[in-house]
């Protein structure tokens, strides 16, 4: 039988979708990742001392890992999952501080693909609650006026205590939790050399803590090279100076004793105008 032209026509288109069909599965590409989107909401930018500023980082896919540094790139936390969906795609942060001013929280956002997100926010510090050490002055301490350098004699001066006062005080140590909480060395003074003053002055230090928190306050006999002794005799080495205790009459000096161990001294003090 002798082959129409119709059915050439046929064979021809046939061949033709064929080789058209295998063109385009070749040229096929994998797709994109979808891209990463970041957004972040604060529940305040002028967060007051120790005051908790909540963060939220939102992302449009799961976060594999979120970094931040802050107070001047001192500080630096990050957070990682090694879980198919990461982190999820909300995280939240948690922030306080002890100083004023301006600080820039800058957070660097890796996605499970690898898609890596800077990003930054601005905040400025302000005094809110916080209470203002202005001074603090030794009224007197466990054996004042007698021997803690023995290797002096009775007669000798240099047997003084060189008196020096170190302030403690707790801050957020929890960025991903909030509620971690650690007592650090806020503020360690000059030492006198035997006992030549006993008056301590912070005008210049800016110390402020919120009036619902403690101090811890230490005293002690510096003898150089790091090495020193507390002038409490008892444990722990350190009075606690409770500031809400104060807060309905807000003195402008407070006295803080212990009978026991003939230890007094006096803060000067400055609180919030509210």
């Amino acid at each position: 039988m002798k082959n129409s032209p119709l059915l050439w026509s046929l064979l021809v288109i046939i061949l033709f979708i064929s080789c058209d069909t295998s063109d385009d599965s070749e040229e096929i590409s994998v797709p994109e990742n979808p891209a990463l989107v970041v957004q972040i909401k604060t529940n305040t930018a002028t967060p007051f001392i120790d005051y908790i500023l909540e963060v939220e980082i939102t992302t449009s896919n799961p976060i594999q890992e979120i970094e931040v540094t802050d107070d001047g790139n001192v500080s630096n936390s990050a957070k990682s999952s090694g879980e198919p969906n990461g982190l999820g795609t909300s995280v939240k942060l948690y922030f306080s501080y002890t100083t004023l001013g301006p600080r820039n929280l800058d957070f660097l956002v890796t996605d499970i693909y690898g898609q890596v997100v800077p990003f930054s926010e601005s905040i400025t510090v302000t005094r809110g609650n916080a209470v203002r050490i202005l001074s603090a002055e030794v009224i007197s301490f466990y054996r004042m006026n007698e021997t803690w350098d023995p290797e002096f004699t009775d007669t000798d001066i240099n047997r003084l205590a060189d008196v020096g006062i170190s302030l403690h005080r707790s801050k957020l140590n929890d960025r991903f939790g909030g509620t971690e909480y650690s007592n650090y060395r806020w503020f360690t003074s000059d030492s006198y050399p035997n006992q030549s003053n006993l008056f301590f002055d912070f005008s210049e230090e800016e110390l402020y803590i919120d009036l619902n928190k403690q101090i811890r306050v230490g005293i002690g006999d510096d003898d150089g090279g790091n090495m020193g002794q507390s002038l409490f005799p008892d444990f722990p080495d350190y009075r606690i100076l409770d500031l809400k205790e104060y807060n309905m009459i807000r003195p402008s000096e407070i006295i803080l004793k212990d009978e026991s161990v003939n230890f007094e001294i006096k803060f000067r003090v400055e609180w919030p105008q509210n």
